[in-house]
């Protein structure tokens, strides 16, 4: 992935996650739709941390580092997505 496909994507991700956000905070669909925005947010940020590990960082040179920062970042989100659905139950 070159530099400019990788910032365009960043730019839509972010854009995205804006518009989650914003829908989320508003609380357009009451409590379920703030547990659906806050989780696509996470799922968006996974979107876009590999994309900056990848494309900045030149982890999709090392195979097996980019595969290690993944889980890491995944457990992280997993953790985080929990944090913020527990209030929720």
């Amino acid at each position: 992935m070159t530099l400019r496909t990788a910032w365009l994507r960043l730019l839509v991700l972010t854009a995205a996650s804006a518009t989650f956000a914003e829908l989320a905070a508003r609380g357009v669909a009451g409590p379920a739709g703030f547990a659906a925005g806050g989780i696509a947010v996470l799922g968006l940020s996974w979107f876009k941390a590999r994309t900056i590990l990848a494309s900045y960082l030149r982890l999709d040179e090392t195979p097996e580092a980019r595969r290690i920062f993944a889980m890491v970042l995944a457990l992280y989100l997993l953790l985080l997505g929990a944090l913020f659905l527990a209030p929720l139950a």
